[in-house]
């Protein structure tokens, strides 16, 4: 006669998801008309305010995207020796929206970014203007899960070693933790992508 087990006792159970967020926004009261020059170095740095109508709207809308990841993971992202640490620092007062750092920076032709990782709690970023790009992977942002063994994982379904891609398109903001691996895909010839890069640390 078998016998059913409850769930945690000797079953197999996912352990933890590859955390991160996407939402779309409203850039229309956010980013002034601009042009984004093709000609230029191939990452650039621009002031806020020379793109930016309303700066504060959209640290605004990375902090509620960031906050919201964290109520549903966690500070570390969903690590599970962390949970107990997550919950407590969760239960304190958020975070000052002035803990969030922002940069608006123009990614141009020959620009990439190998596989690296922050040291901020979370990071994220929000596609302001691109060109149409002949590869719809050309200057995309991706999130792969560095855990040893995660590409190697047979269970279906689950999301280790899965990668994330964010393709450029206006109004598309994503975060995640910063211990994540990220990239940037290439940019190819005749792309410009405006982006804006946040960071948020305790």
């Amino acid at each position: 006669m078998s016998t059913l087990l409850e769930a945690g006792e000797r079953t197999v159970t996912r352990l933890w998801p590859t955390a991160c967020g996407v939402r779309r926004i409203d850039l229309a009261p956010i980013v002034r008309r601009f042009d984004t020059p093709l000609e230029g170095p191939q990452r650039e740095f621009l002031a806020l305010d020379t793109v930016l109508s309303n700066p504060g709207a959209l640290r605004a809308e990375f902090v509620s995207a960031m906050d919201e990841l964290e109520q549903e993971h966690g500070l570390q992202g969903g690590v599970p020796s962390c949970a107990a640490m997550d919950e407590l620092q969760l239960s304190e007062a958020k975070r000052p929206d002035g803990k969030v750092k922002m940069t608006v920076q123009v990614w141009r032709r020959g620009f990439e970014l190998p596989q690296y990782s922050s040291s901020s709690d979370l990071v994220g970023w929000c596609f302001l203007h691109t060109t149409e790009p002949r590869h719809e992977d050309s200057g995309s942002v991706a999130l792969l899960d560095p855990r040893a063994g995660s590409e190697r994982t047979a269970m279906p379904g689950l999301p280790w070693g899965r990668e994330v891609t964010f393709r450029p398109s206006p109004g598309l903001l994503a975060v995640g933790p910063g211990w994540l691996t990220s990239t940037v895909r290439p940019v190819e010839d005749g792309q410009a992508v405006l982006v804006a890069v946040a960071s948020k640390t305790a």
